[in-house]
């Protein structure tokens, strides 16, 4: 559990380092601004307006922003109070509800059934304990609600790349290339942060086990480094 725990505060610190520039990766032709429309559009497939959403790791919320937008009731959640608060002070008519988690919490602070969607972009990635997340996911759903979250796509090549890269992140090899670019260094913390990859069959066995049921879905696109995956609680 201590081990975890470390991971998690880890994870918040890598994500307060990158909240300032944050922002403007979702900017026009930005790198991250196709993945906010695609994740925009699944989430207007499956949530009717006026719907609940909980945006599980909102960042600094701009895909909560766009959802408040499209007439839906949004509630942001991040363990990243840099991030957090940049979310915070770009909703200036707080039309989203925002939420601090503490970096190692295990449940969620919402009632049962409290939404009708949970999205989590690029989150569960990072968790230690992705089943016990899920389940959490499960609890605040609406029967017939669904988890829309995005993990790494072990189909495309950036990510055969990342396997071969991780090996950097082992201690008897990370001291010869630490040091040397910042860059290369969040790059290596990110990797060995980034622990859960699996392929959809893992991710249709584990959903099912919190009992969310694996809905067919496609990659976010063809040639995307992400996978939507589309769970649904019955």
């Amino acid at each position: 559990m201590a081990d975890a725990d470390e991971a998690a505060v880890q994870v918040r610190q890598l994500f307060d380092s990158k909240a300032a520039a944050w922002p403007a990766k979702y900017a026009a032709r930005a790198p991250l601004a196709g993945r906010l429309e695609r994740l925009g559009a699944a989430v207007d497939r499956y949530v009717a307006p006026g719907g609940k959403v909980l945006d599980l790791g909102c960042g600094t919320g701009e895909l909560a922003r766009r959802m408040a937008a499209c007439d839906l009731r949004v509630t942001g959640c991040d363990i990243s109070s840099q991030m957090l608060g940049r979310a915070m002070a770009g909703d200036p008519g707080g039309k989203v509800t925002w939420v601090q988690l503490q970096p190692n919490w295990h449940t969620l602070p919402f009632e049962a059934g409290a939404f009708d969607a949970v999205v989590a972009s690029s989150v569960i990635e990072y968790v230690d304990y992705p089943l016990g997340v899920l389940q959490e996911c499960a609890r605040v759903l609406s029967p017939g609600g669904v988890v829309l979250c995005s993990a790494p796509n072990l189909a495309h090549p950036v990510r055969w790349l990342e396997w071969m890269a991780a090996h950097l992140t082992r201690p008897w090899l990370a001291g010869l290339v630490r040091g040397h670019s910042r860059r290369l260094d969040s790059y290596l913390v990110y990797l060995g942060l980034s622990r859960q990859r699996h392929r959809a069959r893992w991710w249709s066995r584990t959903g099912a086990q919190a009992g969310l049921t694996l809905l067919p879905a496609a990659a976010m696109a063809r040639r995307s480094p992400l996978r939507l995956l589309v769970l649904e609680y019955r």
